[in-house]
């Protein structure tokens, strides 16, 4: 759908939560939608955002979703089911989507957990930039949720998908006190965040996709 139609069907003003500027606005779901099975839930997050912003984030959207589902952690989840067969309709229909998706598949080593050689086979090799990328949004996103202005523009986010599963990475952060897991839609979705005490806008946010996938984001201050 073309950014002047989106932004025509919404005609409420204020301030974008991700440049803080003041004017007519649209609704983006944080983290994007596409990621949830249907039937959607209702108490998906949404934030507003400016034209200037959400312009050219669709393809980001559309990959990042390619990502969390291909990813081996998240595959085989009965509840990946239907968003991988959305995400299979959407290359047949667009050309340019398909490639993509071809081009980001790569042989790759296969061994077995006693390092034994078992040859190659296909794997989604990721464009770590542009998976960083969208997570940092969906961090700025949910700090206009939860605190209700606009991400400072002298602080920076720092998102990392983890290899390590959620109880490793809450070990490996020992001495912080997370709030508990904010769930959306029966877990497909769940976050929780730690502030600092010196500062508001600075800490650490863990995001976890489908139960089983995190990324972990820090917020700071520019150096």
């Amino acid at each position: 759908m073309r950014v002047d139609s989106i932004m025509k069907n919404h005609k409420k003003h204020g301030q974008c939560a991700y440049c803080g500027a003041i004017g007519p606005l649209t609704d983006d779901h944080i983290p994007p939608k596409n990621i949830f099975p249907k039937p959607r839930a209702s108490n998906l997050i949404t934030v507003p955002c400016c034209i200037t912003c959400f312009e050219g984030w669709s393809k980001d959207d559309e990959y990042f979703r390619a990502a969390i589902i291909s990813s081996y952690k998240v595959s085989d989840e009965p509840s990946a089911c239907s968003v991988i067969n959305t995400l299979i309709r959407s290359a047949n229909r667009s050309e340019g989507f398909a490639l993509l998706l071809k081009n980001s598949i790569k042989d790759v080593d296969v061994f077995t957990e006693a390092g034994i050689y078992l040859g190659q086979e296909g794997a989604f090799k990721l464009d770590v930039n542009r998976i960083d990328r969208v997570a940092q949004r969906i961090i700025r996103g949910l700090f206009f949720n939860a605190k209700g202005y606009p991400f400072p523009t002298n602080y920076q986010v720092i998102a990392k998908i983890q290899q390590f599963g959620l109880n490793d990475i809450l070990e490996k952060l020992q001495g912080i006190n997370f709030p508990p897991l904010i769930i959306i839609q029966n877990g497909i979705f769940c976050y929780t965040y730690h502030e600092t005490i010196e500062d508001v806008n600075s800490g650490v946010w863990i995001l976890l996709f489908y139960g089983t996938l995190p990324i972990v984001g820090i917020t700071k201050p520019y150096s």
